[in-house]
C-alpha cells in the first residue's frame, strides 16, 4: 500500500528526529522503523533520505537529543561530592524524559558531541577534589558504568524486579525463598523488590566513599 503524502511545509532533520522519539516512545524502540517516521511526519520514505543518511544516522541524533537534555547544574560553586550528586542526578532525569529511547544513551552516545559539557563539569569535579589526568579519567569512566548500569536496569534494558504490583512481589519473593540457596532465601524479601532511586543513591555513596579514598592514597 502506497503511503498517504499529508504533509505541507518543508520538512526538517530537527522534526524527524522528534516525531522519532515520539515514535520510539509510544511503540517500543523495537518498532522504529523509517516508514513509522515517514508516516508520522506527513512523507513518503525515501524524502527523509533529503535530510538523514538512514536508520543508524536517525538513532544517533535522537541519543543527541536526550543528552543535549541533561541540565548541567552549577558544580563550581558545590563541594566536589555534591557536584558529582548532581551531575548523576540530572543524567537519570533526561535518560528518565525518554525511558523507551533510553538505551541509544546507554549503549551508543556517550562520546557524543552534546555530552562533552556533561563530562567536562565532571572532570572539572574531579579536578577540585584531587584527580588529575589518567586518575581522573579512570574514576570518570568508573563512574560512567555505575550509571550506565543501574539506568539500564531502571528503563527496562535489563531486567529487574520493581515490586509495584504486591501480588508479583509475593511470587517472586516466595521462588527465591524455595530456591535452594540459605544465602539468597534469607535476603528474599530484599531481592524480591527494587527501588531505583534508591538503589541509584546508594550505588553513588559507595562511589564517592571510593574516591575519597583514592584522593586520600594520593595524598
Amino acid at each position: 500500500m502506497a503511503q498517504r503524502m499529508t504533509r505541507r511545509g518543508p520538512l526538517t532533520r530537527a522534526e524527524i528526529v522528534r516525531q522519532a522519539l515520539v515514535v520510539a516512545e509510544t511503540e517500543g524502540m523495537e518498532k522504529l522503523s523509517l516508514h513509522k517516521i515517514a508516516a508520522a511526519v506527513g512523507v513518503r520514505t525515501m524524502s527523509l533520505y533529503n535530510h538523514v543518511d538512514d536508520k543508524t544516522d536517525v538513532l544517533d541524533a535522537m541519543a543527541d537529543l536526550i543528552l543535549s537534555g541533561i541540565r548541567i547544574p552549577e558544580v563550581d560553586a558545590m563541594p566536589w561530592e555534591d557536584g558529582l550528586r548532581a551531575l548523576a542526578r540530572s543524567f537519570r532525569a533526561a535518560a528518565l524524559e525518554y525511558p523507551r529511547s533510553a538505551s541509544l544513551v546507554l549503549t551508543r552516545r556517550l562520546n557524543a558531541p552534546a555530552a562533552m559539557p556533561v563530562v567536562e563539569a565532571a572532570l572539572r569535579v574531579l579536578n577540585r577534589a584531587g584527580l588529575e589526568g589518567a586518575a581522573a579519567v579512570h574514576v570518570l569512566r568508573a563512574f560512567i558504568a555505575f550509571l550506565i548500569g543501574t539506568l539500564s536496569r531502571e528503563v527496562g534494558f535489563a531486567p529487574t524486579y520493581a515490586g509495584a504490583i504486591p501480588a508479583v512481589t509475593a511470587m517472586r519473593e516466595q521462588e527465591l525463598v524455595d530456591s535452594g540457596l540459605p544465602a539468597v532465601a534469607a535476603a528474599a524479601a530484599e531481592l524480591a523488590v527494587c527501588d531505583h532511586e534508591e538503589e541509584m543513591e546508594f550505588g553513588l555513596e559507595m562511589l564517592l566513599d571510593a574516591i575519597r579514598h583514592r584522593v586520600g592514597e594520593q595524598s
